[in-house]
């Protein structure tokens, strides 16, 4: 009965059970692969109707080129895939919540795509200190589930994102003020190397891969579960204001924004968007600035005070639980952060301040884009102001994350609909933001570029970190772990 049902499951989606196109000839994967996994997984091929969803990508420009989807049940079956792959030499990529969006997506081709989404539990352990978090799971899942056990943690804001790949590369967040980075609340994962070997890694289990997972975990294969650590709920509600500012309060807004960063609370993040709403002002682009706090609401209007200082369009304040706050920064499961289909370009760069001169660069160059090409007035510019006591408190050494000295991360979201003949004007938009910024900024030989939002052309250094060591160690590691270079699809380690 056992197998029967896993053929009947897996015939139901590859009904002719040919040979997947791009592959090595005589390569069968239903056939071969199929009998290998648990009865609850599933093969996905291209001439089948589930297929275009589960392959769809926040970025479609420069997406891999998958010729097959393994719906994996079980950790497993992530091993028997991955050895599958190996064995057949074919690319294979990782999918949770397919926001990934670098240039290096783009060389995987004829891939198998290994969609984690049923590994998406949350369990809290019996003390209540850690949850066992899977590889599938998205913000959204692990948010919701925790607050109805009454706990929190360190994730990522938009909600439509998968947990692991911001991990991997950092992972920054509303709470890290509080706790650190998503990095720092991983206590173990249990880690499919590329070999389909299965290892888990931790402080005291395989120690320098438990330091590379943490911040350049992508080079290094797949994880299927995470121990992470999780913290009581203060108040069920945050607290938030908004203030809208036409353009030519610019300059007010940042040089105060730079005054407050001195001493910002744990508790504070300042998150602003330079974007286009035509409703409010049909010529320019706005500026957005929100102060979110996680207090009291009282003690959040008297930090945001000053702001009501500088004439504004409108003010909106109120208080909200994560889902609604998600919610009021556009970044819920229906809202224009999890928008897909799109060419979706970013061009990081992390800072300590706000060289207001370089600001206001960027916001003429935003806004006279928009005036040449329409075609980009989707697009927008966001600013993230995180608190960062807790990410300064841990040693820079302990983890691969290289940037805890940043205090701003910043950069555009150039989206369009998909067009060639754009391409060139928007990559040279991103890219010049970027560079008036960098040209700003305490150090401007030297790229501060946060991975999960690479555009992939950064040098290595500017991702990894400056200092030597840091990829003398992530080399070595990666010779050790990935020999063949295997994991070479997300700002590969070469």
């Amino acid at each position: 009965m056992h197998l029967l049902r896993c053929i009947s499951s897996i015939n139901i989606l590859a009904r002719e059970s040919l040979p997947i196109v791009g592959m090595t000839d005589n390569i069968n994967i239903v056939a071969d692969l199929g009998p290998l996994l648990s009865p609850q997984a599933s093969i996905v091929l291209p001439g089948d109707a589930a297929f275009a969803n589960i392959t769809s990508r926040w970025r479609e420009y420069q997406a891999p080129d998958i010729s097959a989807v393994v719906q994996v049940a079980a950790e497993a079956d992530v091993q028997q895939t991955v050895r599958y792959a190996e064995k057949h030499n074919i690319p294979f990529i990782a999918r949770a919540g397919g926001h990934g969006a670098t240039q290096s997506l783009g060389a995987a081709k004829h891939a198998i795509q290994i969609d984690l989404r049923a590994l998406n539990q949350t369990k809290l352990s019996n003390d209540g200190t850690t949850a066992s978090i899977g590889g599938g799971a998205n913000v959204k899942e692990v948010v919701s589930t925790l607050e109805g056990l009454g706990k929190r943690t360190v994730t990522g804001i938009c909600e439509c994102v998968g947990i692991s790949a911001p991990i991997l590369g950092g992972g920054h967040g509303w709470l890290q003020g509080q706790y650190g980075l998503m990095v720092d609340q991983v206590i173990s994962a249990r880690l499919v190397l590329p070999n389909g070997e299965l290892v888990t890694v931790s402080e005291k289990s395989e120690p320098d891969l438990f330091w590379a997972i943490r911040g350049a975990g992508h080079n290094f294969g797949l994880v299927t579960e995470w121990e992470y650590r999780v913290y009581d709920i203060k108040t069920p509600k945050w607290s938030y204001e908004i203030f809208i500012y036409s353009g030519d309060k610019l300059e007010a807004v940042y040089s105060l924004v730079n005054e407050m960063l001195k001493d910002q609370p744990p508790e504070v993040t300042h998150w602003g968007y330079i974007i286009k709403v035509a409703d409010i002002d049909p010529e320019h682009p706005i500026l957005w600035f929100a102060i979110i706090y996680d207090g009291p609401t009282e003690t959040a209007r008297e930090y945001a005070k000053p702001f009501h200082g500088i004439e504004s369009i409108m003010v909106q304040s109120g208080e909200a639980t994560p889902h609604e706050l998600a919610v009021v920064t556009f970044q819920d499961a229906d809202g224009p952060g999890c928008a897909y289909g799109f060419t979706s370009l970013r061009y990081p760069i992390g800072l300590n301040s706000y060289n207001v001169g370089a600001v206001r660069k960027v916001y003429n160059e935003i806004d006279e884009t928009f005036r040449k090409v329409p075609e980009l007035a989707g697009s927008f510019f966001v600013l993230e102001g995180y608190s960062t006591q807790a990410v300064q408190a841990v040693d820079p050494d302990t983890t691969a994350f290289p940037h805890r000295s940043d205090k701003i991360l910043v950069t555009s979201y150039i989206q369009y609909k998909p067009n060639a003949a754009i391409d060139p004007v928007a990559q040279t938009f991103g890219k010049t933001m970027q560079q008036y910024l960098l040209d700003g900024s305490d150090d401007p030989a030297h790229l501060r570029a946060y991975v999960n939002y690479a555009n992939g052309d950064e040098s290595l250094q500017a991702v990894y970190g400056w200092e030597e060591w840091r990829l003398k160690k992530l080399r070595k590691l990666k010779s050790k772990w990935d020999p063949k270079n295997t994991m070479r699809y997300y700002v590969p380690i070469e």
